[in-house]
């Protein structure tokens, strides 16, 4: 039988807890107790785990004292670090964690470690600071759109006890290094990007280098570039890729800085060519009814369909649309029918996503030629749309005989895609690529105010 206190498993057996560095408690008592005096005992055992960890890193602040404390706790104060492979990995993806300015305690965390000399104290440290970036590696694709566009927003936390047990158990088999270089993602500009924030951390430490530094936590959450769609929002560029090979890129139009088009991962599900516009409702709070109070026929010039709650389609004149101007609930739901002049031009690219943001066709073709693109309600406008539906459409069956025979029939058609074809939305304001730092405008201002943090680049580089 097995009882859990604060953590802590207490079992009908022989308890050791180690209590000082020359002095091991073997609890004989434990089991003989009762229930109470079982959570009594199991409250001091912890007590004086506590007491011996804090003992050991003295004046040292942890980030998951809970957490690190039941590490050595499970594993008898044993020392966690032993393997330097594990370590020098580590740490080189701590520092980069702690340069971009997501975290003000991880770069603390970091410094004490750097500052320690070898020991259990030092051991404490790392286990500690491993666990905070544990927590960040498998939480960061979730979080990403608050921690790496909202800085300030992250919070160390404990990664789950599945994910420590995992780690806990690769130092037990020797596997340590290869667990944490596991973590590091395999994406070719990450790792070209991190290569040269580590070199030239401490030489020039400016506002360029901290860019650099945050755009390598931002370059985590993509994947290498095998298949799927990747739009760089502020490069207002579309990259198609099938098994490792560029197969098309397009320019694209991007969402206005009030409207932003949302970091974001999702799949392609179907291409629906002659497509109408179901318009949402802040689009249509915003930007209709305004229009439609001021002209009723306006629904008429851009082929707008009234619908009540039941379907049924209304006559746009008949509605006193300005009771709506800023309402919170509008009764009616206004759909643009398929045709040359519908904003989402012939093809429509869905994915599955909660925020309503999808790729389309337009046919505003001229908006293109600008150089600053930040123009759409945060869904993302595609000049090669009919290349893209080309190749995509192919892969779904469709020759391009039926795709021009359903395209001139204006009826709505849709494809289910069954391919792996991943579409990524991200934004990458720095990078390194062929050994060249490439640089794009802060389109969403996400880069201002970057917090600067106090490193020891050099003992780090000694380090590692």
């Amino acid at each position: 039988m097995m009882m859990a206190f604060s953590g802590v498993a207490v079992a009908e057996k022989t308890t050791v807890i180690h209590i000082s560095a020359v002095s091991v408690v073997q609890d004989t008592i434990l089991p003989q107790l009762s229930l109470a005096a079982q959570q009594a005992r199991a409250a001091e055992l912890i007590k004086q785990a506590e007491a011996r960890m804090m003992q050991e890193i003295g004046h040292n602040a942890l980030l998951l004292s809970q957490a690190t404390m039941k590490v050595y706790l499970d594993n008898e104060f044993a020392t966690m670090w032993h393997d330097k492979v594990a370590e020098k990995a580590f740490l080189k993806e701590y520092a980069l964690f702690a340069a971009s300015g997501v975290s003000s305690k991880s770069a603390k965390a970091l410094q004490q470690i750097l500052n320690q000399p070898e020991g259990l104290a030092k051991d404490i440290l790392l286990t500690d600071g491993f666990l905070d970036y544990l927590y960040y590696n498998k939480n960061v694709f979730k979080y990403a759109n608050n921690w790496l566009y909202n800085l300030g927003s992250y919070t160390p936390k404990a990664p789950s006890s599945e994910q420590i047990t995992q780690w806990t158990n690769a130092v037990k088999m020797g596997v340590a290094g290869e667990f944490v270089t596991n973590l590091v993602p395999q994406n070719h500009l990450y790792r070209d990007t991190a290569q040269r924030v580590l070199a030239t951390a401490g030489e020039v430490v400016n506002n360029a280098f901290y860019k650099l530094a945050l755009n390598v936590q931002r370059l985590r959450i993509i994947p290498s570039f095998d298949n799927g769609i990747f739009v760089n929002i502020p490069s207002y560029q579309l990259y198609y890729f099938r098994d490792g090979v560029l197969s098309l890129q397009s320019k694209v139009i991007v969402g206005r800085v009030d409207r932003k088009t949302p970091v974001m991962y999702s799949k392609l599900s179907n291409v629906v060519v002659n497509p109408p516009w179901n318009v949402p409702s802040g689009i249509l709070a915003k930007d209709i009814i305004p229009k439609l109070a001021r002209d009723p026929a306006y629904a008429e010039r851009a082929s707008f369909e009234i619908l009540d709650s039941s379907g049924n389609q209304i006559d746009p004149h008949s509605v006193n649309w300005s009771e709506y101007v800023n309402a919170k609930n509008v009764p009616y739901r206004i759909r643009q029918k398929a045709g040359d002049d519908s904003a989402l031009g012939r093809y429509k690219f869905n994915m599955p996503t909660t925020d309503a943001i999808f790729l389309h066709d337009t046919p505003n073709r001229g908006l293109f030629g600008r150089k600053h693109r930040t123009l759409s309600s945060g869904c993302v406008r595609v000049e090669k749309a009919d290349e893209l539906a080309t190749i995509l459409l192919q892969e779904a069956g469709w020759g391009l005989d039926k795709k021009n025979r359903v395209l001139g029939s204006k009826k709505t058609t849709s494809a289910q895609i069954y391919s792996d074809n991943p579409v990524y939305l991200y934004y990458v304001t720095a990078w390194v690529e062929n050994g060249k730092v490439h640089t794009l405008s802060d389109i969403y201002n996400f880069d201002v105010n970057i917090p600067q943090f106090s490193i020891s680049w050099e003992k780090l580089k000694s380090l590692i």
